[in-house]
C-alpha cells in the first residue's frame, strides 16, 4: 500500500487551485475582449452596408440655364436623393421648360429643388426683367402650373387696377409673371342654363360677349388657365391643376380661386349683391358660387351675377393700386 503524505497531496491541491484559477483569469479576461472585437466588426460591418447602400446610388446631372437680364448656367453632379440648392438669378419669374427631369423654383429665396433626384435634369428656367411693378411683398404664396403664384386676399386694399378704362381688382400673379384680374363692378348676371358644365354654357356666352364687347386684340391680353372641372371638394393648398383645365381669353374664377382668396377673411372684394358663379360644377346638378362671403352650391338655374377675368402681361403700368390711385395699364 501507498503511504499517505499529507504534505505531499496538500501541495498537489494547492498546485491545481492555482491552474484553475489562472485559466479562470485567462478566460474571463478573453471575455471582454471578445465582445469588443465582435463590437468592432458589428460597427466596421454597418459601416461597411452603409457605403455600399450609398455607392449603389446614382450621380445624375442637374443643369440649369437661367435666362434673364444676367443670363447665367448652373451646372452640378449629384447623388441620388433629395435635392436643393440656390441659384443666381436677377428679374421677375417667367417660366421652367425642363427636356428631361422636373425642377422647382422659387423665386423668393432663388433656391432649386428636387424631391427625389433619379435622372439626369435638365431645364431652363426664363426670367422676365419686369413684368410689372406690382410688389409681391405681403402677398400671400401658391403653386399653379407655372410656378408661385402670390395673391391677394379677399380683405386687400391695394389692388386696384384700370384697364381699357374699366375697373378691375388685381387677384393674383400667376407663376409665369402675368397678372390675373376680376371685374370691379357688377354688370352682368347669368345663370348656367340647362346643363351645369362651364362649357356650351349660357354663363361662357355671357363672358364672351362681354369680352368680344369691351376689347380687341390688346397688346397686354393674355389668353390663360381656367379650372372647369367638377369639384366636390374644394379646401386646397396649390392651384395646380393636373386633371384639366381650359385656356381662353375670359373666363371667371374657380371654387378652390375663391376659398384660398377668402379663406380666414371677414370681408371681401369679391362678394356682390346676391353672389356670383364661379366655373365649376358642384355635384350631379348643382353648380358653385360665392356668395355672403363664403362658397355655397346652387341651382344651374339660379340666375346670379357674373365676374369677368382676364389675364395680362405687361410692364407698363403706373399707380400704387389703392382705391384712388389705382395702377392703370396703358397700351404699348
Amino acid at each position: 500500500m501507498k503511504k499517505f503524505d499529507p504534505d505531499k497531496e496538500l501541495s498537489k491541491v494547492q498546485n491545481k487551485n492555482q491552474s484553475n484559477f489562472n485559466a479562470s483569469k485567462i478566460n474571463n479576461m478573453y471575455v471582454p475582449i471578445l465582445v469588443i472585437a465582435c463590437s468592432l466588426l458589428t460597427f466596421v460591418g454597418i459601416t461597411f452596408s452603409a457605403n455600399i447602400v450609398d455607392d449603389d446610388k446614382g450621380e445624375y446631372s442637374v443643369k440649369v440655364a437661367i435666362v434673364g437680364n444676367e443670363d447665367a448656367t448652373y451646372e452640378k453632379v449629384v447623388k441620388e436623393g433629395a435635392f436643393s440648392d440656390t441659384v443666381k438669378t436677377g428679374g421677375v419669374m417667367g417660366d421652367i421648360h425642363c427636356t428631361s427631369g422636373n425642377l422647382n423654383f422659387d423665386p423668393l429665396t432663388s433656391r432649386i429643388s428636387i424631391p427625389y433626384l433619379n435622372q439626369n435634369t435638365n431645364c431652363v428656367i426664363t426670367l422676365m426683367d419686369s413684368t410689372n411693378n406690382i410688389d409681391i411683398d405681403g402677398l400671400t404664396p401658391i403653386a399653379d402650373g407655372d410656378g408661385t403664384s402670390y395673391y391677394y386676399k379677399g380683405d386687400a386694399t391695394n389692388n386696384y387696377i384700370v384697364v381699357n378704362d374699366m375697373v378691375f381688382r388685381i387677384l393674383r400673379r400667376n407663376g409665369d409673371g402675368s397678372l390675373r384680374l376680376v371685374l370691379n363692378d357688377v354688370i352682368l348676371s347669368s345663370s348656367y342654363g340647362e346643363f351645369n358644365e362651364y362649357e356650351g354654357s349660357k354663363l361662357q356666352s355671357v363672358l364672351e360677349r362681354w369680352f368680344k364687347e369691351n376689347f380687341n386684340k390688346q397688346s397686354y391680353l393674355i389668353a390663360w388657365e381656367y379650372s372647369y372641372l367638377n369639384e366636390i371638394d374644394y379646401d386646397t393648398e396649390s392651384l395646380r391643376n393636373d386633371e384639366g383645365y381650359l385656356i381662353l381669353d375670359v373666363g371667371t374664377l374657380s371654387v378652390s380661386e375663391a376659398y384660398v382668396i377668402n379663406k380666414d377673411v371677414s370681408s371681401s372684394y369679391l362678394n356682390t349683391a346676391n353672389g356670383f358663379l364661379l366655373m365649376n360644377p358642384n355635384g350631379t346638378d348643382n353648380v358653385w358660387a360665392f356668395k355672403n362671403n363664403e362658397i355655397v352650391s346652387v341651382s344651374k338655374d339660379d340666375v346670379l351675377s357674373v365676374r369677368p377675368v382676364i389675364n395680362i402681361r405687361t410692364d407698363n403700368i403706373t399707380g400704387s393700386g389703392t382705391k384712388y390711385d389705382p395702377y392703370v395699364v396703358e397700351e404699348g
